[in-house]
């Protein structure tokens, strides 16, 4: 889901209850150091690890490149090493709640090209899901575009009310990746997903042509659950 429906706000005591750290929950090869930069949301522009974002392509470029699959990328050894951590990570059914944090860098070098490290600040949060037409549904996450003031860069929340126990692991991996899906529209055209809409049907204001198609073909690819099972257009 995307910002346009809730207003951005600071991070809460919540959020830094459940922060993750290198030494501690379940075991994953991820540097305490990049932890940090991951869930650090003051990173600004004037912070060495922070990333200033290219030049914006259209949305179908946008969709062309995500999609496409380099041999060269694929062979390498980081992605070979993330891909095997991936694989030992999805061997179980449920997750925990330092997991996907845990995971972020290793998504975003297998799916995304590594376009979002350092680029995306990404916590756990209270999530209010405000002014739409279904509001009694659960916001599992929500992806908010940088600003010059509070949001130095792109935010994604993943909600800690949910009870993830409940929820296969391909579904909370799956809640992850549809949200930096809209990160990674934002990086390379400056908005969510929303700009190609086509109204009726199975499209709403936030996912549109590029973002559906998108987000099915890495549901098929990584056997990931990106949209909400049990909402009947599938664009939760």
């Amino acid at each position: 889901m995307n910002n346009d429906i809730v207003e951005p706000f600071p991070d809460s005591q919540i959020s830094n209850a459940f922060r993750a750290h290198a030494d501690s929950g379940l075991p994953y090869d991820i540097s305490e150091s990049e932890l940090q930069i991951l869930q650090d949301s003051s990173i600004g522009p004037q912070h060495p690890a922070y990333r200033h974002l290219p030049p914006f392509l259209s949305m179908h470029d946008a969709y062309r490149r995500l999609i496409s699959r380099h041999q060269g990328e694929e062979s390498s050894p980081d992605w070979q090493a993330a891909l095997r951590r991936y694989l030992e990570a999805m061997s179980a059914q449920y997750g925990s709640l330092d997991l996907p944090i845990k995971m972020f860098n290793d998504l975003d070098t297998l799916i995304f090209h590594s376009d979002l490290k350092h680029r995306v600040n990404m916590r756990w949060e209270t999530c209010r899901r405000v002014g739409l037409c279904r509001p009694y549904e659960t916001l599992l996450g929500i992806t908010m575009a940088p600003t010059n003031w509070a949001i130095p860069r792109i935010r994604i929340r993943i909600n800690i009310d949910v009870d993830w126990r409940k929820v296969p692991r391909t579904q909370l991996i799956g809640t992850v990746v549809h949200e930096m899906l809209h990160a990674y529209f934002y990086v390379h055209c400056g908005v969510a997903g929303q700009r190609d809409v086509v109204m009726g049907g199975r499209m709403d204001e936030g996912h549109g042509v590029y973002f559906y198609a998108a987000g099915r073909q890495l549901e098929r690819r990584w056997r990931l659950t990106l949209f909400d099972p049990q909402d009947p257009t599938g664009l939760c």
